[in-house]
Formats: structure tokens, C-alpha cells, sequence
């Protein structure tokens, strides 16, 4: 009996001393209004367990100061801004993880199958720190918004100085950014983004000309003259080495995209080909926000500057085919009817045909000789030969592309002049058939 009497004693100290290591916090939350806190539990057969816990306890107390954020950010500027005011928490909560990474673990508890952990970060010294941050970026934030107000050539130099303002400040958006900047006190982030949504009025864009004439699929430069100017207190300034991006509104073909201008804030559409028929055709030419979008990195200020709607300058383009003029001889002479075969195919291949060399992109020579064969008694019918050669001219440098010759061109006829007048029309199906197709694609429209 003594022997059962002691171990049951030491069952019961041994639940009591059990129950008395269990903390309360793992059964009642804690109630701390001077700490954001969690309580996470885990079962213990989750690998790494312990690390687990503590991202959920992160992720908690991140809300929990999401929370906070949200009853104290100005309402006026994110609808203004057109930034829902959630984007703005969710950023500040993500700037804000590296102060969360500092949190204490202030318990834990386990037991065979279970871990509990109870994290904590002090509300005021989190205050104290970003206080602290507020300050420096602040600090720096004035000496960008001095850079971008001073910039008057240098604009695109400015505006990198003013959203990186943006970037250093936006994370405190709930935090009090009243500041002196030229002898008044000023909201510092209402400065910044009242400069920014301003700044597309601010820009002057020009192209030299409202409209181009341009023959499609040839591979011609065209250099239109185009401008870029900052406007401040009714002057304008060139703005030097400012990218800008030109593009087809409608149409399509190969130009240089990507410039920037020259210190007098002057660049040039390069247009070295058009590679479709459409016309009118539209090419424009705004401001390369990718310039900027691809160095940010807060994505508020990323999303913000995307939405601005900058000017835009346009060009129409009047746009043509390829023209040929048909330079064409038989034995010495002009051609017969049988060159509206060369015309028609040549329409075929999308060239517009001429009849003033003048108009013409190209020439194309076709220069046909007929000879006599000899007469086929079998067939009763006269033999001929045509040999034709065919050259493709530049019209307006009077120069040569390209030339070819067919020889042995076969055809009969019931008389000698007919057998002459097919050799014709055999030449020039010859040259529709063999030779057409080879020189529009490969000279003309390559």
C-alpha cells in the first residue's frame, strides 16, 4: 500500500508541475496594449516548425499594423492620387519587414505533439523607428525636390530626382510629412506628387511635319526633324539628352524607336521603311516611360508614373506602291499590246505602273529580237526565235539593279509574221512567268 500511495503522490505532483508550465498565453491571448503581439501553434511533425511559427507571427503583427496604417493615412491624397489607399498599406507594411525581422520572441511552449510561440514588438519603439526613417528620407526627399525644380534644360534629370522622391516618401504617407521648403510649411508628399501630376502639361512635344509621302515596302530613310520642350513660368527650355520613344499608331514598318535628344532638345524620326499598303498610316511620338519604370522599384511610384498620360505628337503618312515605268522594245521597235501583259503582272506583285518615267521609282527595260526559223513542212507551219534581255533600273540615280537574258525563245505560226508576233508574246510570257516574280521580291520589296 505504501508502495501504490507513492507513486500515485507522484502523479499528481507531476500533473501539477506539468499544468504549471504551460504559460496562460498559450490558452488566453495576451491583452498588451503597448505591443503588437501573436500567438502561433504548430504541430511539431511540419519540418522546421519553429521557423514556420515565427513567419505566421510576422505576418500577424504585420496585420495587425496594417491596421493602424489604415485609420491614419490622409484619405484626400490617395483618392486624389488615384492609389487605393490598400496599395499603399501593403507597401508600407512590406518597407517596414526589416523592423519586423527584429520582433522578440518573448515564449515559447511545447509539448509531444504541439509548439507554441509568442511573439512581440514594442508599438513604441516601431513608432520610434519609423519616425526616425521618416525623418532621413524627408531630409533627402527636399534635396531631390530642389534638383527637380532647378531643372529647367535637364529635365529628364529632374524627373528621375522627383520619383525618387516619391519612392523615399510614399512609404509614410500615414505619417505627418509637414516640412518647411522655401519659407512655407508644406505636406512634403503633396509637393512631390502635385509637381508629378503636373509634369505631363509641363512637356512640349513636336514633330516637324504634320504629313509624308512614302512608297511602301522600299528600304528609304526618311529623317523628320522633331522637338522637345520643358515649359516653367511661361518660358519653354530645350530639354537635353530627354529619351523618347516614336511608334505606329496605325500602319506599320521599320523606324528607329528609342532616341534621345541633343542639348538643344533636338532629335529625328528615322523612317527606314514602311511595310505595309495602308494608307493614311500614323506614327507618334511621346515621352520613353520605360526609361524611368525600369529603375524604380516602390511599385505605388511605379504605377503612379505609369498612369500619367503625357503628350503626344503625331505624323500621317500618305502611302503609296512601288512604281514602275515599262521601258519595252520589239525587234528596235515600241511594244505591241503584249506589254499590258508586263503591266498586268507587274500589279499583281502589288507595283503601281506608270506612264510618266518622271513619277517612277523604277524602270524596267524588256528589249525583245525575234529571228526567222525555218519552215516545217511536217507541220506546216513557220518557226521563229526571240531572245529578250530585262534589266531593273533605280529611275531617279539612273542606275542598274539587277539585268537578266532569256535566249532560244521557241514559237511557230501559219505564216512568217505570225510566227514573228508569237515569238512576242512568248517572249513576254517568258519574262511574266520566269523572271517578274524574282526581281519585285528580291529588288524591289525585299
Amino acid at each position: 500500500m505504501r508502495y501504490l500511495y507513492a507513486i500515485a503522490v507522484l502523479f499528481v505532483v507531476a500533473g501539477c508541475s506539468m499544468a504549471s508550465k504551460e504559460p496562460s498565453w498559450v490558452t488566453q491571448r495576451p491583452a498588451d496594449p503597448a505591443y503588437y503581439n501573436a500567438v502561433v501553434r504548430f504541430t511539431k511533425k511540419v519540418p522546421n516548425y519553429a521557423e514556420m511559427a515565427r513567419d505566421n507571427a510576422l505576418r500577424e503583427i504585420s496585420t495587425q499594423i496594417s491596421v493602424q496604417i489604415d485609420s491614419d493615412i490622409y484619405l484626400k491624397e490617395t483618392e486624389d492620387n488615384g492609389i487605393p489607399s490598400a496599395e499603399l498599406i501593403s507597401q508600407i507594411r512590406s518597407s517596414s519587414r526589416n523592423k519586423l525581422n527584429d520582433i522578440q520572441l518573448y515564449g515559447s511552449y511545447e509539448n509531444d505533439k504541439d509548439y507554441w510561440a509568442y511573439y512581440r514588438l514594442s508599438k513604441s519603439s516601431y513608432k520610434a523607428w519609423r519616425i526616425e526613417q521618416r525623418d532621413l528620407a524627408v531630409k533627402q526627399a527636399l534635396n531631390l525636390l530642389t534638383q527637380f525644380d532647378a531643372a529647367t534644360n535637364d529635365a529628364a534629370v529632374g524627373i528621375t530626382a522627383l520619383l525618387k522622391a516619391l519612392e523615399l516618401t510614399v512609404d509614410f504617407t500615414d505619417l505627418d510629412l509637414s516640412t518647411a521648403y522655401n519659407g512655407k510649411e508644406v505636406n512634403l508628399y503633396n509637393e512631390l506628387f502635385n509637381r508629378l501630376h503636373r509634369l505631363p502639361e509641363c512637356l512640349k512635344l513636336q514633330i516637324e511635319q504634320k504629313n509624308l509621302a512614302v512608297t511602301a515596302k522600299l528600304r528609304r530613310d526618311h529623317f523628320i526633324p522633331s522637338y522637345i520642350a520643358y515649359e516653367k513660368d511661361a518660358n519653354q527650355y530645350p530639354c537635353a539628352s530627354f529619351p523618347l520613344v516614336f511608334s505606329f499608331v496605325r500602319g506599320g514598318g521599320d523606324l528607329v524607336k528609342n532616341v534621345q535628344t541633343d542639348n538643344n532638345g533636338n532629335t529625328e524620326l528615322q523612317i527606314k521603311r514602311i511595310t505595309l499598303f495602308t494608307s493614311p498610316q500614323q506614327i507618334s511620338l511621346t515621352i520613353d516611360k520605360e526609361y524611368w519604370l525600369q529603375s524604380l522599384e516602390n511599385p505605388v511610384v511605379k504605377r503612379m508614373f505609369s498612369m500619367l498620360q503625357f503628350p503626344v505628337a503625331t505624323i500621317n503618312l500618305q502611302v503609296s506602291r512601288p512604281k514602275a515605268y515599262i521601258d519595252y522594245s520589239f525587234n528596235n521597235s515600241s511594244g505591241t499590246t503584249y506589254q499590258d501583259l508586263l503591266m498586268n503582272k507587274l500589279q499583281e506583285l502589288d507595283m503601281e505602273v506608270v506612264s510618266d518615267i518622271s513619277a517612277a521609282d523604277f524602270t524596267l527595260r524588256v528589249i525583245i529580237n525575234s529571228y526567222e526559223g525555218d519552215y516545217v513542212s511536217t507541220l506546216k507551219l513557220y518557226s521563229s526565235q526571240a531572245d529578250a534581255t530585262v534589266e531593273l533600273l533605280d529611275t531617279k540615280q539612273k542606275k542598274s539593279i539587277y539585268n537578266t537574258s532569256v535566249s532560244g525563245i521557241k514559237s511557230t505560226g501559219s505564216t512568217r509574221d505570225i510566227a514573228r508576233r508569237n515569238s512576242e508574246f512568248s517572249g513576254v510570257s517568258e519574262i511574266c512567268n520566269m523572271v517578274l516574280f524574282t526581281i519585285v521580291e528580291q529588288y524591289i520589296m525585299n
